[in-house]
């Protein structure tokens, strides 16, 4: 397959610092912090109109769940998240990223109780703001048990994210659509990694492939607990609500009266395929607290590469160091991706070592 200019870096006399296999959350995310840190790299990606990455919510939400907890680590990832994400925008001359209120409602009498737990930790209650006063056009947010509002809280948009990354680093011949083969594309060597195919040499191969890493050759023992989710588009007439809703699902305006909706979770089927039941079930919850019209517009399902550890994993193989990984960002991708990439890129430099929670090479199922 033979290289342009304007595709890709040819190679050198030396190799790149890294390849990074995945243009999602996790892959731009690295390739962003090696391109500060000044290591020298080359992205290869399938470049696929659908993946779990490209139709994220791209919530950044500070607390979460059915028991109200702090997002893990929110403290430490979301300054890091802004900083990024701000950096990027100044860096491409595009906007795609805001700060945002969010409210949360209570629909029944555990979870108000619940609140009313939270509301004594330190970390909630600072993310609060009490009493909760919501004011939304024609939603039911003001039933029995109420709501509360968070006062941190962001919504990137990820699809124009991930192309103005893309099309950043194609200007600066980093970047290659392709489908790299791993059987027959990759030779791993002692000093590092070689693509005969793609005339790429590098110290190493990073794999940040998403749900694709289920059928990695080194990493695919790396045990997944994969969700299908479905998400919608769509118009909402007379709704001027700017603020992330969460209720029986949550709703993330995009502009001119239109909102992402979602999100289902199947842990059944691994296909990128829309159905009838996962539209029905997204419009039937928004309906139990919409009293507006609505009509769809876009209709996406993608595979979550979520990780039966309940946090994502990085590092390097335990037996071919070459050879890297950063997986399992999960639903909070755009919240984790800028802070892990940081921490693995200064891995790489020798600024820090390693978080042993997050160590790829501890699993035991990669100790061949």
């Amino acid at each position: 397959m033979p290289l342009t200019a304007d595709t890709i870096v040819a190679m050198t006399s030396s190799p790149l610092d890294m390849v990074i296999l995945g243009q999602g959350l996790a892959g731009t995310a690295l390739a962003w912090q090696a391109h500060w840190a000044g290591l020298r790299f080359a992205i290869i990606d399938r470049d696929e109109p659908v993946t779990s990455s490209k139709i994220a919510a791209g919530l950044l939400t500070p607390i979460t769940g059915q028991r109200l907890t702090a997002s893990w680590r929110w403290s430490k990832l979301w300054p890091v998240a802004v900083d990024f994400y701000r950096h990027v925008e100044h860096v491409t001359q595009r906007r795609f990223f805001r700060e945002t209120s969010m409210v949360r409602t209570l629909a029944d009498l555990e979870g108000f109780e619940q609140f009313k737990q939270r509301m004594l930790v330190d970390e909630f209650y600072g993310n609060v703001r009490q009493p909760p006063q919501p004011d939304l056009d024609a939603a039911a947010f003001t039933q029995m048990f109420g709501s509360f509002e968070m006062h941190d809280g962001g919504q990137l948009h990820v699809a124009e994210y991930l192309a103005a990354s893309r099309e950043f680093f194609r200007r600066q011949q980093l970047y290659l659509a392709a489908d790299l083969d791993l059987e027959h594309d990759v030779e791993v060597n002692d000093d590092g990694v070689d693509l005969p195919r793609f005339q790429l040499r590098a110290k190493r191969l990073m794999f940040c492939q998403g749900y694709a890493g289920v059928k990695n050759r080194w990493f695919g023992a790396v045990p997944f607990n994969p969700a299908k989710g479905e998400i919608l588009t769509v118009h909402i007439p007379g709704l001027k609500e700017e603020r992330v809703l969460h209720g029986g699902v949550w709703i993330a305006p995009i502009g001119n009266e239109r909102f992402r909706v979602g999100a289902t979770y199947d842990w059944s089927r691994f296909d990128n395929v829309p159905t009838k039941e996962g539209r029905h079930e997204i419009e039937t919850r928004l309906r139990e607290w919409l009293r507006l019209p609505f009509t769809v517009e876009e209709h996406h399902a993608a595979v979550r590469p979520i990780l039966r550890a309940p946090i994502p994993l990085l590092g390097f193989h335990p037996r071919w160091s070459q050879l890297g990984y950063f997986n399992g960002l999960a639903s909070k991708g755009s919240l984790m991706a800028p802070f892990f990439a940081r921490h693995l890129v200064r891995v790489m430099t020798a600024e820090e070592t390693i978080d042993p929670t997050m160590d790829v090479a501890r699993r035991r199922e990669l100790r061949l």
